[in-house]
């Protein structure tokens, strides 16, 4: 197998960014960048110059559409989400199938090509201690669902953190293993439990940014064309307040030892 340029790499998110901002925009639904490709396209106009992946976010209602969408056409482009095959994660993911993951410490998802990332965001209790704690708990659930795979759940980008997860996540892996279709609809069902309620923030609930990750709502009502390398993708009006929140200071450029990508994956175009 070839291994994808720097260059085929992008060409192919963009591909995938171009297919659902087309669905998105035939079908009304409303979704934006987000987390580093939010940056990007206020930062930079595009990528973060070291990032290498894109992600995007929608309202849970809206999130629920395109999915309902993306399965029903799954001819150029896959659907990684648990309710259309084996999925560890607490998101959906769209691929490429014409390209796979070949990575030492970090394939956490044995088998999928280069993807989009498609977050939901969903209504978060105003109360602060609650939150957390719910916040809490379905970062629990997320670890549960990765420690399904064997050596899988040990996904890190070095060896050293490797062989760390490999121990300390082992009792997690017995916990899970087999039953990743369970936990991931008991994780999905979970974070929307306050669906129904008039509470005023949102957000990814099982998140990597932890409890940062909490939004004003009304921020997910208007939205807005953007540029994003040679494309225009959508986005919040609003952009500060989500950024702010997770970031602090978006527009400071990281010190150098903080601009790291995802080195650690190998895309490769599979054999015909």
């Amino acid at each position: 197998m070839r291994q994808l340029t720097a260059e085929e790499l992008k060409n192919c998110q963009l591909e995938l960014l171009l297919h659902v901002d087309k669905i998105c925009r035939n079908e009304g639904i409303a979704y934006s960048l987000c987390a580093g490709s939010l940056i990007g396209t206020i930062r930079h106009r595009g990528y973060i110059p070291w990032d290498d992946d894109i992600d995007i976010m929608l309202e849970r209602t809206e999130y629920e559409k395109l999915l309902t969408v993306l399965r029903a056409n799954e001819d150029e482009y896959k659907l990684l989400h648990y309710t259309t095959q084996k999925s560890l994660f607490p998101f959906a993911k769209l691929y490429n199938p014409k390209t796979v993951l070949k990575s030492l410490t970090g394939n956490n998802q044995p088998g999928i090509g280069v993807g989009l990332d498609i977050f939901p965001m969903d209504v978060l209790p105003s109360k602060q201690e609650e939150r957390e704690a719910f916040q809490k708990e379905a970062r629990k659930k997320a670890i549960l669902l990765e420690s399904d795979g064997f050596p899988a759940y040990a996904a890190a980008p070095n060896l050293l953190i490797f062989f760390a997860k490999i121990i300390v996540r082992f009792p997690q892996f017995v916990k899970a293993h087999g039953k990743w279709k369970e936990i991931a609809s008991d994780l999905d069902t979970f974070v929307q439990k306050y669906a129904t309620l008039e509470e005023k923030k949102m957000g990814f609930v099982a998140s990597y940014y932890g409890t940062r990750e909490v939004f004003p709502r009304e921020i997910f009502q208007e939205y807005e064309d953007c540029p994003f390398e040679h494309l225009t993708a959508r986005k919040i009006k609003n952009h500060d307040a989500y950024l702010s929140a997770l970031y602090g200071d978006y527009m400071q450029l990281p010190p150098k030892d903080k601009q790291v990508n995802h080195g650690y994956y190998k895309w490769y175009w599979k054999e015909k």
